[in-house]
């Protein structure tokens, strides 16, 4: 008999264990399963770097690079490409990246992006400390604005 009570209490401690559910971790913005079409000749004032992530918003495709990449703790320089649904590069868009940590809000930090051209826009941002982030990347063109969030980590350095 108490052979039994034991094994059952065994059972329902393990399967209590089971149900329990960890600390819910936030995972990086995957990298696109779309392919920019970068030109044939590599521009000098283009990021050729592998992006940190990219999203489909209705009809736009967005690309989001860091330099450094992965983004460390201090400055680094975001620049995103911006395409419409056909893959021709948006060239008259208002862009605008507005950087936050996941886990503690270190208030609204806004930075405009300027055109470098052909569908690429880049601007500086400034990481407080390591850990998990997200940028929005505001586009603002016709008078309508698309957001699109990017999560990832920011390294020590």
């Amino acid at each position: 008999m108490f052979r039994k009570l034991f094994l059952g209490f065994i059972m329902v401690t393990l399967t209590g264990c089971t149900l329990m559910q960890g600390k819910s971790v936030v995972l990086p913005t995957p990298l696109p399963t779309f392919t920019p079409a970068f030109q044939a000749t590599p521009n000098p004032n283009v990021t050729q770097a592998p992006p940190l992530g990219g999203k489909q918003n209705g009809d736009l495709f967005v690309w989001i690079y860091s330099d450094p990449n992965p983004p460390i703790r201090g400055e680094n320089t975001f620049e995103t490409f911006v395409t419409d649904a056909n893959g021709q590069p948006i060239i008259d868009a208002k862009i605008s990246f507005d950087i936050d940590m996941t886990n503690m809000s270190h208030g609204k930090n806004v930075v405009e992006a300027t055109s470098t051209g052909e569908g690429h826009y880049k601007g500086n941002v400034h990481f407080l400390m390591s850990g998990p982030w997200r940028v929005l990347v505001a586009i603002e063109r016709a008078g309508q604005t698309s957001t699109v969030r990017f999560d990832f980590n920011v390294n020590f350095k």
